[in-house]
């Protein structure tokens, strides 16, 4: 009895018979997925920022005129994630959830 118990307190004392070495389970390593987040906005090319500077322009004309219009980025909605976004709130509906909301999408990067 006083064997059980210093098998089960006092790890260091049991130890593997020295005949028979450990042998430790290989598993063969599985190649890691790797996810990307699909961006909710895209950024537009600077040669297509004429139109939407045109139109910001008019409406702050027409709204404060001493005021100056500085546009330094111009984003789109990403049709990917858009997509999903309503396909995954569509499930969400049939479901019977009362809201969803999508915070990221993310895709799957293949390795190919």
């Amino acid at each position: 009895m006083a064997s059980f118990w210093q098998t089960l307190f006092h790890h260091e004392a049991a130890s593997a018979p020295a005949d028979q070495p450990a042998v430790t389970p290989t598993v063969p390593a599985e190649p890691a997925e790797e996810w990307v987040t699909v961006p909710k906005y895209l950024e537009v090319d600077p040669h297509d920022h004429l139109i939407p500077s045109l139109v910001a322009a008019s409406v702050t004309a027409t709204a404060v005129p001493d005021s100056q219009l500085v546009l330094k980025k111009l984003y789109v909605q990403n049709p990917e994630a858009q997509l999903v976004s309503v396909i995954a709130s569509s499930c969400a509906l049939a479901t019977g959830d009362g809201q969803f909301v999508v915070k990221s999408v993310r895709k799957r990067v293949d390795q190919h």
